[in-house]
């Protein structure tokens, strides 16, 4: 049986049989080159010769121009140089003498003299020290100025309104009273000789429509004694309704605070209310709440003093 090779290509028959991969017959069967070798492939020559030397720049620098060869470019000042020059002719014209004086005007003493041209630096120096001392008093004085407006701005002049022992302080449609007593420390702690408890009771009553929506907590409720000294107090319970629906007109409802003063005061310390301006307007809209809490002329600066 007869193999052929690769795809099934028979082989060649004929005077060229040779094999497959056999190169073809024009090619002689030794192709190893004897012969010599070509010559190489001459490369660039280098661009600086070496050895050599480099050829100068052959630029030229246009501006700034060029300084002459040796002169001094020294930054330093030059010493005064001596030389012959003369003054202006003007200079060196004699003065003339001055013109005498009328015999009517009197003559300065030298002594004149000196005391007028003493004054010129006494009255600079006097400027100079007014100028110090102006420049310190606006510079004090200024902060000092703007800082009491600002804490009179926050804290006004109260006008206190006196209430007797036992009787009912009204302000703004609400009806105010108010008792103090003496009570054990409520922290359950020992007691202190250096302290002691005091509880306020107090109500407040609307007296109309208008009352009913002021029920609000009051600003600031404080113990005060004889020599101006205040102690403060805590807030414990408050039986205000919340809503003014819930408010009626003509009922107390009960508040009730506590505070701590020193025993020598606790007979006579007195309690101080000061009401709140607040204004609960039943449908008010919160833009309309705002309008009116700027365009308001009620101050808050107004107190109930209760005496015991």
């Amino acid at each position: 049986m007869t193999e052929t090779p690769m795809d099934g290509t028979p082989p060649r028959k004929g005077p060229d049989a040779r094999d497959w991969f056999a190169p073809p017959a024009e090619q002689p069967s030794d192709i190893t080159y004897s012969g010599a070798l070509p010559p190489p492939i001459p490369t660039a020559p280098p661009s600086v010769p070496i050895p050599g030397t480099l050829k100068p720049p052959t630029d030229l620098r246009v501006w700034p121009p060029l300084e002459p060869e040796g002169e001094d470019r020294s930054t330093q000042p030059f010493p005064a140089l001596r030389t012959n020059r003369q003054p202006p002719p003007a200079a060196l014209a004699p003065v003339p003498p001055p013109a005498e004086a009328p015999a009517e005007a009197p003559a300065e003493t030298p002594a004149e003299v000196s005391a007028e041209v003493s004054t010129v630096p006494a009255r600079r120096t006097g400027l100079l020290v007014g100028g110090t001392v102006l420049s310190v008093v606006l510079a004090v004085g200024a902060p000092t100025l703007f800082g009491y407006q600002a804490y009179k701005y926050g804290r006004p002049d109260y006008t206190v309104h006196v209430v007797p022992p036992g009787q009912a302080g009204v302000w703004q449609h609400v009806s105010w009273r108010a008792t103090v007593e003496k009570i054990k420390d409520p922290t359950g702690k020992p007691e202190r000789s250096d302290r002691q408890w005091l509880k306020i009771s107090a109500t407040r009553t609307a007296l109309d429509a208008e009352g009913a929506i002021r029920h609000g907590e009051p600003a600031e409720v404080t113990f005060t004694d004889r020599a101006g000294r205040t102690w403060q107090v805590e807030m414990v319970n408050n039986e205000t309704p919340p809503d003014v629906k819930d408010n009626k007109i003509g009922t107390p409802y009960r508040l009730e605070m506590m505070g701590v003063v020193p025993p020598s005061v606790a007979d006579e310390v007195e309690v101080v209310l000061r009401p709140s301006t607040y204004r609960d307007v039943p449908g008010q809209s919160a833009a309309d709440f705002v309008k009116a809490a700027f365009t308001s002329t009620e101050k808050d600066d107004q107190v109930l003093r209760f005496r015991r």
